[in-house]
C-alpha cells in the first residue's frame, strides 16, 4: 500500500534573521478537525506576525491567540463539531528570546551542555505536580497527562486560552531551541531528548536523529519537531 502525501514525513530547513517567529500547532478532534484547528492557528499567526516581531511582543501574542481561539470557536459553533490546537512558539530577537505555549506541546532550551525544558503542559497530570500531588516523573506516564487544561479552541465558559509566557532568555553563541508536539515527549524520555540536542551536530542531523528515534520507539503519533540554532557574531 502506498503512503499518501499527508503521511510522509516532510522536513524543512533555512536561515531566518532575527526578529523572527517559529512555531508548532498540534490539532485535535480527529484527523480532518485536528488538521483544521491546527491550520487556522498557523494562518492566524501568519496574519498577526507583523505586530508579534514589533516590541510589544506579549501584546501581540495575546492578540493572536484571541483571535485564533474566537476564529475556531466560530467554526464549531457553525459546523457543530470540537476541534482545538496546542501552540508553543519562539519568537527570537537579536539578544534574546521567549517561549509562549498553551497545552502539552513543548519548548526546550540548550544551554552549554544542558537541555533545559522551558515550557509546562497544559494538562491535569501537571496540576498535581504544582499541588503536589504526584512527581514531574510520575507526571510523565500519569492517566491524565493527556487531559488538557488550555488549548486554542475553547469558548468563554470553558476555560483561558491566555498563552503562558516563558522568558526572555538571554543567548550566547551555539545555543539551540527545540519545539515539539507530545509525538516526541510521549516517545523519548527527557534523557533521551536531551542526548541527541545536546550533541555536536548540524541542526537537519538533530531534527532526522529525534524523528527517528521517536519513531524508533513506537512513533504513536505525529511526530513535528522544530530545532532552532542561534548564530550570533561577537
Amino acid at each position: 500500500m502506498s503512503v499518501s502525501e499527508r503521511e510522509r514525513p516532510f522536513f524543512l530547513s533555512g536561515v531566518a534573521e532575527a526578529p523572527c517567529v517559529f512555531a508548532v500547532c498540534d490539532g485535535m478532534g480527529g484527523e480532518d478537525c485536528g488538521e483544521v484547528a491546527s491550520l487556522t492557528a498557523v494562518e492566524t499567526l501568519a496574519e498577526h506576525s507583523r505586530d508579534i516581531l514589533a516590541k510589544e511582543t506579549d501584546r501581540a501574542v495575546y492578540d493572536f491567540v484571541t483571535d485564533a481561539n474566537r476564529k475556531l470557536c466560530a467554526i464549531m459553533t457553525k459546523q457543530s463539531l470540537r476541534m482545538g490546537t496546542t501552540l508553543v512558539m519562539a519568537r527570537i530577537d537579536d539578544e534574546a528570546f521567549k517561549l509562549y505555549n498553551l497545552g502539552d506541546s513543548r519548548g526546550y532550551r540548550v544551554e552549554g551542555n544542558r537541555l533545559v525544558r522551558s515550557t509546562d503542559d497544559h494538562t491535569l497530570a501537571e496540576d498535581k505536580v504544582r499541588m503536589g500531588l504526584i512527581t514531574p516523573a510520575k507526571a510523565e506516564k500519569d492517566r491524565d497527562r493527556h487531559v488538557l487544561t488550555r488549548y486554542l479552541g475553547v469558548f468563554d465558559d470553558e476555560m483561558t486560552a491566555a498563552p503562558d509566557v516563558n522568558g526572555p532568555y538571554y543567548f550566547d553563541k551555539n545555543r539551540k531551541i527545540l519545539l515539539c508536539s507530545d509525538g516526541l515527549t510521549e516517545m523519548l524520555d527527557y534523557s533521551e531528548i536531551a542526548a541527541i540536542m545536546t550533541k555536536p551536530c548540524e541542526v537537519s542531523e538533530t531534527v532526522n536523529s529525534l524523528v527517528e528515534a521517536a519513531l524508533a520507539h513506537g512513533g504513536r503519533d505525529n511526530v513535528t519537531c522544530v530545532v532552532i540554532e542561534i548564530l550570533k557574531g561577537d
